[in-house]
């Protein structure tokens, strides 16, 4: 974490999918986690036409203000989340894409001893898990 990050921050980054189910993904999020931080300095990295690599949106969460979300959320496509935080702030966060999406882990790295960096596929769920 740098400096700037407090232990309950969780920064998301989204890739391979498009800008719709980007926002949508971090509407969902700004439900769940009212306290964005930096709210008003949402990244967004654009590739040029000739690099192939994917576009990635970021937007940093403060877990320590949360709000029940439950409701199923439409994606048009998968969309991959990368959470990067403390490992009690990574787990809420994830906790919360579970109630309203489809979520498969695809990766865990543990950099440190005091953070830790996910990589989730995130799909559109029909119905709310029980």
């Amino acid at each position: 974490m740098t400096t700037l990050q407090h232990s309950a921050h969780v920064s998301v980054h989204l890739t391979d999918c498009a800008p719709e189910d980007a926002d949508t993904v971090f509407e969902h999020l700004r439900a769940a986690f009212p306290a964005v931080v930096d709210r008003e300095i949402r990244e967004h990295c654009e590739r040029p036409p000739e690099v192939a690599n994917p576009m990635v949106w970021i937007e940093t969460y403060d877990v320590r203000t949360r709000a029940e979300t439950a409701e199923p959320v439409a994606l048009g496509g998968a969309v991959t989340a990368d959470l990067f935080g403390s490992h009690r702030s990574v787990h809420e966060v994830r906790a919360a894409l579970r109630r309203s999406f489809r979520v498969e882990e695809e990766g865990h790295i543990v950099p440190g001893d005091q953070e830790v960096q996910v990589r989730l596929e995130l799909r559109h769920r029909a119905t709310v898990p029980s």
